[in-house]
C-alpha cells in the first residue's frame, strides 16, 4: 500500500468549491485545503499542457518559433513569458480561449478581451483552432501588432 503522499492529489476546483460550500467553517476550510489552494505555476501548467499533448520542450519551442534555450528557461520557471509568448504557445498548443485564459492567468499576464479588437482577432483564431502562422496573417490583415 502506498504512502499517505503518495495517494495526496491536488483537487479539483469543482471539488473545492463542493468542500467550501459544505465547509462550517471558513478557518478549518482553509486549513485543510491550504496545500490545493496554491494557483498553478506558468510552468507547471505549462508541463501538464505539453504532457497532455505528447509535446517536449524542444518541439514546443520549434512550433512558437522560440529559442530553445528560451522555451527551456520557460519550462524550469527561469523566466517569464510575455503576454504574446503565451498567446503563441497557446496557438501552437491548440488551446481553446478558456483554456487560453488559464494559461494567461498562470503567466500572471492580461486576460483576452473582446472588446480589444486584436484581442478579439486571437479569440476568434482560437475558437477556430488556427495555426500559429494563420493567427499572425489575421492580425496582419486587420492591421493589428502580429505575435511574430
Amino acid at each position: 500500500m502506498g504512502t499517505p503522499e503518495a495517494e495526496r492529489r491536488e483537487s479539483t476546483t469543482v471539488e473545492l468549491q463542493d468542500l467550501l460550500d459544505t465547509a462550517p467553517q471558513l478557518a478549518q476550510f482553509l486549513e485543510e485545503q491550504a496545500d490545493n489552494m496554491r494557483p498553478p505555476t506558468f510552468d507547471r501548467h505549462l508541463a501538464a499542457l505539453m504532457e497532455e499533448r505528447g509535446l517536449t520542450p524542444a518541439r514546443l519551442g520549434e512550433l512558437a518559433l522560440l529559442s530553445r534555450s528560451f522555451t527551456y528557461q520557460l519550462c524550469s520557471g527561469v523566466r517569464a513569458p510575455s503576454r504574446d509568448v503565451v498567446l503563441r504557445l497557446a496557438l501552437v498548443l491548440k488551446l481553446d480561449p478558456e483554456e487560453t485564459q488559464r494559461l494567461l492567468r498562470s503567466a500572471c499576464r492580461g486576460a483576452l478581451y473582446p472588446r480589444v479588437r486584436r484581442d478579439a482577432a486571437l479569440i476568434f483564431a482560437l475558437q477556430r483552432g488556427m495555426s500559429l502562422f494563420d493567427a499572425n496573417e489575421l492580425l496582419c490583415s486587420l492591421e493589428e501588432e502580429p505575435l511574430l
